[in-house]
Order: C-alpha cells, then structure tokens, then sequence
C-alpha cells in the first residue's frame, strides 16, 4: 500500500514523498527511526484501486541493460539517460524519467527510486545495499538472479495449473448450457408425452426448470461472486480471510506455508549478500510479504532482534518457519554464512514445493475427468431412458 507523507527533515526541510507501506503506523514509524518528524500520511491508493507499480518483466529487462551499461564503464546518470526512453512499459519509461531528473539534482540513485515510487520495495532495498557497499553491479547481478528464477517458479506453478482450470471453467459452462437450455427444453418433450418419469429424470428436470426460471438471478449472483473474489485478493481483510482459508485446507496449506518460507529465505538470503543488516533485511521482508500471517510473526521476530535475540532464536519462538530453516539459520549464525544457509534453504523448499504441485495437479485432472464423465452418465440416464421407454409405448 502506498502512502503520501508530508514531513521535516532533521535540518528544517519539508518534503514530500510517496512511501510504500503495510500501515500509515508503520509509514510513520519508519520515518521517524530516521530522525525526521511526520506532519500528516495520507493512503495513495483506495481500496478497489490499481497501483502503478511497475511489472516485473519489464523491470527485469531494464536492469539487465542497466547492469551491461554499468559492467562497460558508463557512470551511472548516463546509463540511466541511455535507458530512459527505453522499454514499451509506460509506467517504467516515467517512473526512470523521473528518477533520472532527481539524480541530476544530486539524488542518490535509491533516494531517486523511492521518491518516483513504482519500484518494488526489495529491489529499492538491493540498491540501497549496493551503494552503501560500493557493490551496485553485483547486487543487481544478484537481483536479477533471484527474480529469474522467482519468475520461473511462477510460470511452472502457473502452468501446472492451467490444465485443471480449464476443465472447471469448461464442466461449469457445459453444466449452465445443460441445466438452463437443453434441459427445459427435454422437460417439454417428456410433458408433452403424458408418461410417468423416473425419479433421476424429475428431479433433473425440475432443476432444469429452476435454472432456467432464475437465469437472471443467476446473472446477480455471478456479478457479486466476482466482486467478493477482487475484495478477498484486494483487500487486507480479505487477503486475511483468504490466507486462513487456505492455511485450513490440509495438502493446499502445508503448500502455502513451504511457499511462502522459500520467498522468505531467499529473500532473506539476497538482501544479506547485497551487504544489507539483518533488522534492516527483515523490515524489508516484513513490507514486501504476501502472507498476513508472516507479516504479523515478523513483527515480533523484528522486536527481538531489534532488543539483542539471536535470529535463529527470534524465528524458533514465533514458529513461522519450518523447523529446518531455523536450524539452517542457527549454523548460518554459528559459522557466519548465512545468506549462503538461507539460500540452501529457500534451493530445498522450491524443490519441495514443485514436487508437491505436480503431485496435487496430476491429482486434480484425473478427479475432474472422473467427474465429468459421472455427470455425463447422469444425464444420459436421465435424458435417454424416457425417451426410449416412449419409442417402446408408441410401437
């Protein structure tokens, strides 16, 4: 969520700036662990509303360039000035436009990115890193690994589930075809005959009567299905709903919760090799995570670090991740290679989650095949034995 603020700086100036956040509490907050003092948050966006955050394909395309550009010796201002026209998304073309007018005003480049907004806040994290360390090129070599394959992941689950939804959308739109249109019209047939029905028969057509007479609340009921649906994925509570939802559901949950400790870990692990601290990784953490649940754990596995507990420790009392990934992050701790055990972690999690997707949707087409063809033989049973039982009577 993006939040306009309006505040002071330690030497007297007022600025203004747009801020991504979870909670205007948490915007002002941060600012003012800066040292600056919050005159007034606002929210950007309402809730229905879609932010202008730039996509991550074409930000992946625009930092591979940038990444060459720096690699050949160009400075930083020119190589932003040599990409800035580039690309066919209009959201990154005036969100880097706007970057490149702030570094010409004497901006650093992570300044620059958080006051044009539109940037993910891991990435504006990454560079933050990169410059502190003198090391820009590597993180966002390191970066540019991390959404690769975050974007592979995505498109392999995306494509596992493409088959099994398409069955859904085409059984229920056969079903409504069925029970609105061709069974009335069978209904008239069978009335017209003067013959007693079976019991499968009646009840079908009687549904198919109801289904037919109620077509335009049907319609309704369809329009506030979809409105429910965008306020469980757009909205805070709803997301909340959703995740609990799905974290009741016993194979999908344990699915969810080992999904969500991979990106957690390998976040983890990308923003600590990019030289950013532990407290400072986990706030970033805690504002880019899609799981409520983790951003509420992550609240207390920040305090505890923040008053001197150990991060192993601090994950081990909140139970947020799997046992292995606490015990990695102890002898990360130990041996002082934690990003290294962090991505070890998030490598066995990815592989776990994979496995257990083509294990769910190969169970998912079959399931549905079989559900399909049942309902299919229903049908026929219903449709077809009257219509044969009439032939019969008028022989």
């Amino acid at each position: 969520m993006r939040f306009s603020v309006k505040y002071t700086t330690p030497a007297g100036e007022i600025l203004l700036r747009e801020l991504e956040g979870s909670s205007a509490d948490e915007v002002r907050r941060r600012l003012a662990n800066e040292g600056h003092f919050v005159m007034e948050v606002k929210a950007t966006t309402s809730t229905f509303s879609r932010s202008r955050a730039i996509k991550a394909e074409p930000l992946i395309m625009f930092n591979q360039e940038l990444l060459a550009l720096l690699k050949a010796g160009i400075p930083l201002l020119q190589s932003l000035e040599l990409l800035m026209n580039h690309g066919k998304d209009p959201n990154l073309r005036s969100a880097v436009g706007r970057v490149v007018t702030l570094v010409q005003e004497g901006m650093s480049f992570s300044d620059a990115l958080d006051q044009a907004g539109g940037f993910p806040a891991v990435y504006k994290a990454n560079v933050v890193a990169g410059e502190r360390s003198g090391t820009l090129p590597d993180v966002i070599t390191r970066w540019l690994a991390f959404q690769k394959f975050a974007q592979s992941s995505r498109r392999r689950i995306t494509e596992a589930l493409f088959y099994p939804a398409f069955l859904v959308i085409v059984l229920t739109l056969a079903l409504l075809v069925i029970f609105n249109y061709v069974l009335p019209k069978f209904s008239q047939v069978f009335e017209s005959g003067g013959q007693e029905l079976p019991a499968l028969t009646q009840m079908l057509m009687s549904f198919g009567n109801f289904m037919s007479a109620t077509i335009y609340y049907q319609a309704g009921i369809f329009l506030a299905l979809v409105v429910f649906v965008r306020w469980l994925t757009r909205t805070e509570a709803g997301s909340r709903i959703l995740e609990q939802i799905l974290l009741s559901i016993p194979r999908l949950g344990t699915l969810y919760r080992m999904y969500h400790s991979s990106v957690f870990t390998r976040t983890a692990s990308v923003l600590l090799s990019g030289g950013l601290p532990v407290l400072q990784a986990l706030e970033v953490i805690q504002r880019t995570s899609g799981s409520n649940r983790m951003k509420t754990k992550l609240y207390t596995v920040i305090e505890m670090v923040r008053a001197g507990g150990s991060l192993h420790q601090s994950l081990e009392q909140s139970k947020m991740l799997d046992p292995l990934a606490v015990e990695m992050t102890r002898v990360g701790e130990q041996s002082s290679s934690l990003p290294e055990m962090m991505n070890h972690v998030a490598d066995f999690f990815d592989q776990e989650v994979e496995k257990s997707t083509v294990a769910v949707t190969s169970l998912i087409g079959p399931v549905l095949i079989l559900c399909m063809g049942a309902t299919v033989l229903c049908l026929l049973l219903a449709v077809y034995v009257p219509m044969f039982n009439m032939s019969n009577v008028m022989r």
